[in-house]
């Protein structure tokens, strides 16, 4: 299973690479959740949600142990329905997500340690919207492995 705090740390880096993503909010889907993501003000968005990753065996056997991190992150912005709507939000946080996106590729041809056994054929992105009634953006699900 990953190292939460690396994971941690590799996201919250992630602000200084690109500067659109205002903060970086690990979280659990408990009942805090809502009010937590509710309570970002304005300039803590677009803020990135990182869901705990789940993690499942992947070992050949018993002197090759290995992990599959199963990772969701979600980029989110609130909608206005009088200023900013679902669409511009999507609009406006896709360009970011794929910025996103081309970083993590990066990072593992880099061979960054977090990334170095991404499978880049896991990465799938989904537009999402009414989550929490007023949030819209992308989700990015991903895996990859570790010992």
């Amino acid at each position: 299973m990953v190292d939460l705090q690396q994971y941690e740390e590799y996201w919250s880096g992630i602000t200084e690479r690109i500067p659109q993503i205002k903060k970086v909010v690990p979280v659990t889907f408990d009942p805090d959740m809502g009010a937590l993501v509710q309570g970002l003000k304005t300039d803590e968005l677009p803020a990135l949600l990182l869901i705990i990753p789940s993690a499942k065996g992947k070992s050949p056997d018993v002197d090759n142990l290995l992990e599959l991190n199963l990772c969701v992150a979600f980029l989110m912005d609130k909608t206005d329905p009088q200023r900013k709507g679902t669409y511009q939000v999507l609009k406006e946080l896709q360009p970011v997500m794929e910025k996103m996106k081309a970083q993590m590729i990066d990072d593992k041809a880099a061979g960054c340690h977090l990334f170095s056994r991404l499978d880049l054929s896991s990465l799938s992105t989904i537009p999402e919207a009414g989550f929490y009634s007023v949030f819209a953006g992308w989700s990015l699900g991903f895996e990859f492995e570790t010992p």
